[in-house]
């Protein structure tokens, strides 16, 4: 049995090298680069509608090339810029996608100076051109045209043949379980170091759950109706369904029957479809499967304005910053001081906060840096999310340098705010996330939009009213277009240019130089 599983898995590798290197000897033609376009475009919207329903900047091992939920300020940013490379005849924004699409997860690829190469880049960065436009419409909520309306390329694809290069050159493998292209799926995935330790128990659970609502089956016969039986079921299941002690013991049958007065939310189910559907994607790359039949089974969230997060107000950041706490330095821990001030002139994510290390606040070509990374430790987002980012003049006239300076003195003390401890979920976040919600509220700024967040929405909402530079924002917010299109300009952003051109720039127009941090001793 492990014999015939291990052949299959080595017939599906050969086949597709062999495929990979007879498209190597000869040019793709027009219309096959018309197909791998189109292919680009519609899995890139149905990427970004998975990002509005999630409520996610991008989704996991993506660019914002081929995921986002992008607000249309940027969009519209960015089509400016594709607008001035297109007439420059320069396509490397699109070389990484160009290469993934060419290469097909083989190691085998075009040369960049193929005409096939060439061709795809421009023909991507051109549709590219045109998926900008429709995120500028889902960002503001208009749904009232189809993608299919707003995207020619799309509107045509009925009338032409299916080309050679999006033909299915897989070969079927009947007989293997769901369960054992999970087990080769989170193997590479644990191989290939891209999931933190919270993102794999979530992988983990949801196949599980498939699991226990399908059954194991066969991966060739899951289809979409048996997919959309999957989702109706999951939004009648309670949430936490495993930690429910009248739940424990029970079958899926046993629960539903049971009528739970309160069931999984559409982001939850979208979530949980959404791993599925990265797992058939897998299966269908690897030759597993002929489709993926979860591919936008995602339920469409339109969100009220007042549901969604908002950046503060001058007079939110007043009562903030100009309450007791901050002006008598009563604050309990350090870093209920030092955490928000932080967040509001850098930008930072809350958990990139707050596990700093004292060894990631140091000079970098003398400028004061906060180092964000993912050394031992220290969990962050995605790639995109390593960056220097300089600490803003304010900080340091707060005494935040002195404050570092004063736990070095100490022994085995090597965060910023060592009063954090790591929770279950791996994260150092969890308790300052409580403690500012209640404390938002003392101070009297509400409603279901403003959240710790807000404070990146309101830094980010700054420079673009600045005008700094987007791929200078991208860089400080950990939202890179993509890590290798931006050796075109040379290397990163130095810290003195991200100081003196962006961070310094930051002008709230309130007055909060009265604080004071008394550290407890």
């Amino acid at each position: 049995r492990v014999a015939k599983l291990r052949a299959r898995s080595i017939t599906v590798f050969i086949h597709q090298l062999f495929t990979r290197l007879r498209n190597n000897m000869e040019e793709y033609t027009s219309e096959q680069i018309t197909g791998l376009v189109r292919q680009y475009i519609k899995d890139t919207l149905s990427n970004d509608e998975r990002c509005r329903s999630l409520d996610q900047d991008t989704l996991e091992g993506k660019t914002i090339l081929e995921a986002s939920n992008m607000g249309s300020d940027e969009a519209e940013s960015l089509l400016t810029s594709v607008n001035r490379w297109l007439k420059n005849n320069d396509h490397e924004l699109m070389h990484p996608v160009t290469r993934k699409l060419l290469s097909n997860g083989q190691e085998v690829g075009y040369s960049e100076d193929s005409e096939t190469f060439k061709a795809l880049s421009r023909e991507l960065l051109k549709s590219f051109k045109d998926i900008l436009r429709v995120r500028m419409m889902r960002a503001e909520g208009d749904y009232s045209q189809p993608d299919e309306e707003l995207i020619p390329a799309l509107k045509s694809e009925a009338n032409h043949n299916v080309p050679v290069a999006a033909a299915d050159n897989t070969v079927k493998a009947s007989g293997v379980k769901f369960s054992e292209v999970q087990a080769h799926y989170v193997a590479e995935a644990e191989q290939g170091k891209t999931w933190a330790a919270k993102t794999h128990r979530e992988y983990i659970a949801a196949f599980e759950l498939f699991v226990r609502i399908m059954g194991d089956l066969d991966v060739t016969t899951i289809d979409r109706r048996m997919m959309s039986t999957y989702k109706d079921t999951l939004l009648k299941l309670p949430p936490n369904m495993n930690k429910g002690a009248e739940y424990r013991d029970k079958s899926i049958k046993e629960i539903i029957a049971m009528k739970p007065e309160k069931t999984r939310s559409p982001k939850t189910v979208n979530m949980n479809t959404m791993r599925i559907s990265s797992l058939f994607n897998y299966a269908v790359k690897n030759g597993y499967m002929s489709s993926n039949p979860a591919a936008d089974l995602q339920i469409k969230i339109n969100k009220r304005a007042d549901q969604q997060r908002e950046a503060f107000s001058p007079e939110d950041l007043d009562k903030l910053f100009n309450s007791p706490d901050y002006k008598n330095g009563t604050h309990k821990h350090p870093y209920r001081f030092w955490i928000p001030l932080i967040a509001l002139y850098s930008g930072c994510r809350l958990e990139e906060i707050c596990q700093l290390h004292l060894e990631d606040i140091r000079q970098e070509d003398s400028v004061w840096v906060f180092d964000i990374n993912d050394k031992e430790g220290r969990q962050l987002k995605n790639r995109s999310s390593v960056r220097l980012v300089p600490i803003h003049p304010f900080l340091i006239k707060m005494g935040l340098l002195v404050y570092a300076d004063s736990l070095r003195e100490k022994e085995d003390i090597d965060r910023l705010f060592p009063e954090l401890r790591n929770t279950q979920q791996g994260k150092y976040g969890h308790y300052p996330s409580r403690w500012f919600a209640t404390y938002r509220q003392k101070c009297g700024v509400g409603g279901p939009g403003k959240t710790f967040h807000s404070f990146r929405h309101t830094f980010i909402t700054q420079l673009k009213h600045k005008q700094v530079d987007s791929f200078m924002l991208q860089e400080l917010d950990g939202h890179a277009v993509a890590g290798e299109t931006m050796g075109r300009y040379g290397k990163r952003f130095t810290p003195e240019i991200l100081l003196k051109e962006a961070i310094e720039k930051i002008d709230y127009e309130i007055d909060i130089t009265n604080l004071k941090f008394l550290p407890p001793r």
